[in-house]
């Protein structure tokens, strides 16, 4: 009986020390639509570059003024970078009057490097970078955006408002 008791309890004990199961997701706008009456022949490429931080599977928070923290349970369920290409090229599509459409790694007509793409402790949620054109023009960005809520999926909504934004200053 004494042995039934301690299988017992280390069971229980065990049940209660495992890790949650990930959560994974994706961009609000992450499923690339081909432009009505485009040739994907003539679209501009587009192609992400992210830095360190960013560049993995997991959300990123900023938690304080100087501490970034890497989720554990909440991860991309794809590949942040084909993610944002397909994200932005939706954007930069409704925002300006060229055509877009996520790039082969060779075809890349518009590189958008991507330093910051996060949630933040001040309650809002930021994207900071730059596009570089094949002719060598540079347009920088740097978007905060309120986050409305809390969680991942509310920070998620924040960042698609301000890629959105992101695409408007490249656009013009």
């Amino acid at each position: 009986m004494k042995k039934l008791s301690l299988i017992a309890a280390a069971l229980l004990l065990a049940a209660c020390s495992s890790t949650p199961p990930a959560q994974y997701y994706q961009l609000p706008d992450s499923a690339f639509r081909l432009p009505a009456q485009s040739n994907p022949a003539h679209n501009i490429g587009v192609k992400i570059v992210l830095a360190a931080p960013i560049n993995g599977d997991s959300l990123l928070y900023q938690s304080d003024e100087h501490t970034l923290t890497l989720a554990q349970q909440n991860l991309w369920a794809s590949p942040l970078d084909q993610a944002l290409a397909r994200a932005l090229a939706n954007k930069l599509n409704a925002a300006g009057s060229l055509k877009y459409q996520p790039a082969e790694a060779s075809s890349a007509q518009l590189t958008v490097y991507i330093d910051r793409f996060q949630g933040s402790y001040r309650g809002e949620t930021e994207i900071s970078g730059y596009a570089r054109w094949q002719n060598g023009t540079q347009t920088p960005f740097h978007v905060t955006t309120p986050q409305q809520g809390d969680g991942y999926a509310a920070m998620l909504n924040s960042l698609d408002k301000g890629l959105a934004s992101v695409a408007r200053q490249i656009a013009r």
